[in-house]
């Protein structure tokens, strides 16, 4: 199959011991954009414009961190936090017609501290946006007392995302309107 985008060839993720989540975001991007070497790693995706994505589901060492920090010469994280934000763990302070939100996570992942690239949370559907696949890019992180993570960040769709990772496109911030909030749930960040 071809996207109807550039005409990439397009297959399923090469598997590889990955699970559900690596795929997902792996699906519908061109061969030659995933496992990609450099050095003795092998980055998860290479965008358009040469950003490599690392996808982050499970554990990954403070040193690991680092290690592929030196190697890609531009990169950004795109960690799972879907399980935090549904379960409550991890809550956003959105307000109509802003870009930044306000975040609180606790019981954040450990090694966040480790990451001096961008960093950007998968949220999956989020029940303070009207059920829509978000993901939050951090820009500003302060740990705090009692193993909590708050800070600032802007949103974007899950759609967004994936296609500035697969073609290029422009990062563009979901704003959150006055009838998104509606009949929504919502969970205070600090």
């Amino acid at each position: 199959m071809a996207c109807p985008r550039c005409g990439a060839l397009l297959r399923p993720s090469l598997v590889r011991g990955e699970g559900p989540w690596n795929q997902r975001w792996r699906a519908g991007l061109a061969d030659d954009r995933q496992h990609i070497p450099f050095d003795n790693l092998e980055a998860d995706v290479l965008t358009p414009d040469g950003t490599v994505v690392e996808l982050q589901y499970g554990y990954l060492s403070r040193q690991d961190i680092r290690e592929r920090q030196l190697v890609y010469p531009s990169m950004v994280w795109l960690f799972c936090a879907v399980d935090a934000h549904r379960k409550g763990r991890l809550g956003l302070r959105i307000e109509p017609g802003q870009p930044l939100v306000n975040f609180k996570w606790v019981q954040p992942r450990e090694t966040l501290d480790a990451c001096t690239r961008p960093v950007f949370l998968d949220l999956g559907p989020s029940a303070q946006a009207g059920n829509r696949h978000l993901i939050l890019k951090i820009t500003r992180k302060h740990d705090q007392p009692g193993h909590a993570l708050t800070g600032r960040g802007l949103l974007y769709t899950a759609d967004v995302f994936h296609d500035w990772m697969a073609h290029g496109t422009a990062l563009t911030e979901w704003i959150c309107g006055q009838d998104d909030l509606a009949n929504t749930s919502t969970t205070d960040a600090a």
